[in-house]
Order: structure tokens, then sequence, then C-alpha cells
């Protein structure tokens, strides 16, 4: 072979070598395109997928939170007609069970003030009215008490009217009044004592058992008996809270007041019964509303402690109910294929969750507020009660 065709083969050679690599790297570059290709397709497919389940999740919840909205609206619904079929108490069998668990109800009428079941009230709206002095009947006894201080005479005219029911407990107290004024405290204290299981109202209202065990307080720490006077006042305390006389507002403070006094520290009422009366206050001004207008009306209010009071106000009683603060956690139903759905109230100004969950405002209920349904699947698994009940069981 010629050096000539020596060199044209192995230029041939180094030309076919070449065009094999080329053809190689575009092989390769080509197959690589593929494999994007099929992991992009991939990944869009799999977010369809993602795109798809989260829509059905959020459909689902939509359906969720429409129907567990309108069950508490119907909820709350049936709880107004069955306070307006309350009447007395104790409610029937039936109203009870169209009727939250726990909850406390309140009857205001003509005369009276009830709460079912029964709870103390610390003061009544409405006392019973005082009964009208009777005239006459101890005008002698004044005069020689108050303007001739005669006591021992004034003493001796009010001995008489023990004897006559009507007047008994106004003569016992005026009679334990003089025995004071005598310097014969011990008498007083004995006088009072006989006033203790009176229940009649004095002509300003207030009942007389309640005025002696102020007065009998009064004494012993006059006495210097402080051990008996702290005793006393704690009984005095003790029958304050237990709403054992009907008195105004202003006399239970008083007294409330009276008993730092004596040497007892009691702070502030307790907040249960202090809230409840106030609560039965605000409720009898209502109902005084509705009887000036001659019309009919009710409503639905939440509490700063999370219960909720729904009352109906007529011209011849209110009726209310007052749930316990949780009650949203017994009363708000969900489906019974929705285990993996748990709800939240938002409060005013609060946004929502991000990711699948719907709000809906709790106006169909006639109440303030949102309410956020979430979806977590793996909230079932690890507190399935809750999943049910609310988020705020969780925390």
């Amino acid at each position: 072979m010629t050096e000539r065709k020596y060199t044209q083969c192995v230029r041939l050679g180094i030309l076919r070598a070449l065009s094999a690599r080329r053809s190689l790297s575009l092989l390769l570059a080509g197959v690589v395109c593929l494999a994007f290709w099929q992991v992009w397709l991939t990944w869009r497919l799999m977010e369809q997928d993602r795109n798809l389940e989260l829509q059905r999740s959020r459909e689902r919840l939509e359906q969720v939170a429409d129907l567990a909205v309108a069950q508490l609206a119907r909820s709350l619904g049936d709880w107004d007609l069955a306070l307006r079929e309350l009447k007395s108490f104790p409610p029937s069998s039936f109203l009870l069970t169209e009727l939250p668990r726990g909850v406390t109800l309140v009857l205001v009428s003509h005369g009276s003030v009830t709460v079912y079941p029964r709870r103390p009230l610390l003061f009544v709206p409405d006392p019973p009215a005082a009964p009208a002095p009777l005239p006459g009947v101890f005008d002698a006894a004044e005069e020689l008490e108050l303007r001739e201080q005669q006591y021992d005479r004034a003493f001796a005219a009010l001995q008489p009217l023990l004897s006559a029911p009507a007047t008994r407990p106004e003569a016992l107290l005026r009679i334990a009044r003089i025995e004071r004024k005598a310097n014969r405290p011990e008498a007083a204290l004995e006088d009072y004592q006989r006033l203790a299981g009176e229940t009649a109202l004095s002509s300003s209202g207030a009942p007389y058992a309640f005025l002696a065990a102020g007065a009998r307080c009064r004494i012993l720490t006059e006495l210097g008996k402080r051990r008996a006077a702290s005793a006393e006042a704690a009984l005095l305390r003790a029958a304050l809270l237990e709403g054992r006389w009907p008195l105004r507002r202003e006399a239970f403070e008083y007294q409330w007041a009276e008993l730092d006094h004596l040497g007892l520290v009691t702070g502030q009422p307790p907040k249960a019964p202090l809230d409840l009366s106030v609560l039965v206050s605000e409720l009898y001004d209502r109902w005084q509303g509705a009887i000036r207008a001659g019309s009919s009306s009710s409503g639905r209010d939440s509490r700063p402690d999370s219960s909720l009071l729904v009352w109906s106000a007529a011209p011849e009683r209110l009726s209310a109910l007052v749930t316990p603060p949780d009650w949203m956690s017994s009363t708000l139903k969900l489906p019974v294929n929705s285990g993996d759905v748990y709800w939240t109230l938002l409060s005013p100004g609060q946004s929502a969750r991000t990711g699948v969950s719907v709000t809906r405002s709790l106006a169909e209920a006639q109440l303030p507020g949102r309410i956020e349904f979430l979806s977590c699947p793996l909230l079932r698994a690890r507190h399935p009660r809750v999943a049910r009940s609310g988020l705020r069981e969780l925390h």
C-alpha cells in the first residue's frame, strides 16, 4: 500500500469514528430529553391527582360544613320552641330532652323569679313587696321610745303586741332595739335571736331575720366578743350566699360590705352565683321591656365565658336558658362519615388556616362569629374523639 492510500484510509477511519461519536451523543441527548419529559409528565399527573383530591376534599368539607351549621340552627330553633312552651318548674321530661345537658333554666313571671335546677340567688330583681305599716298600732310605743326616751314604758307598751302574729316581728324588733338602748345587750341578743326564724318582711322591705342577724353581729363586736362575732358573721355570710332572703342588690352589697367591718374578710362574692344573680336581673329588665312594649321578643347572646344565653320574653313571662361553656361541643353534630373532620371557632379578626379548610358564618344560627372546618386524616388516628367534637379539646 502506498503512502497516499494509507493516508486516505486513516482519514476515512477518523471520519467514521467522529461520525459514530456524534451519533452516540445525539442518541444520549435524546434519551435524556425523553427521561426528563417522562419525569415532567409524571409530576404533572401527580399534581393533577393532588389537585383533584384537594378539590374533592374541599367539596366534601363544604357539604359537611353546610350540614353541621344547618343542624346547629335546627337545634337552636328547637330550644326556642321549648322555651316558649316552658310555663313552670320542673319542666316536663319531653322539654328536657330538647335541651342540652347541664343547662340552667330561668323563669320570670309576675311575682316570681325561679331557677332550675335550683341555684342560690344572692339578690333578686323584684323582692316581695313590703307590707303596709299598721296605722296607729306602734304610735304610742314609738312616742315613748324616740321622743320621751322612756324605755321601760315603751317596752311595756310593746308587750301586748307580741301575741298577735301580724305585729309580733315588728314588736320584737323594737323591743330588741330598746334593750340595746337601755344598755342591756344580752337581753337584746336574745330578742334578736328570737327573730332568726321569722320569714316576714319589715316595712322597709328587708326580712326581719336579716335585720336581726346583722344587729347580733354588731352587738357582739361592741361587747368585745370577737370570736362569737366572727362566728355570727360567718353564719350571716353563709346565709347570704345561700340566698336565704329575697334581698335587693343594694341591700346585699351593703350587708356584704358590713361583714368586713365585723372582722370577716370576705372579698368579692363568688363569681358563679354573682354572675347568675346579675343575669337574672338583666332578664327581668328585658321582661319589663316586653310588658311595656306589649309584644314578644327573643334572642341569643354569647357570653364572655363561651356559654350561650337563649331567651324568649312575652308580657306574660320570660323564659331563658344558659348553657355550659362547652355547649358547642355537645350540640354541633358532624355527619357519620366525617371522622377526619374537626372544627374550631374563629374569634373576630382571626384568619382561617391554610390548607383544606372552609369557614361558615354562624349568622344562620343567629350567632356571632365564624366556624372553621378542617380535614386532617392523621387526627382521626391520634385523637378520634377530638376529630368530632372540636379542636379546642385537643389543647
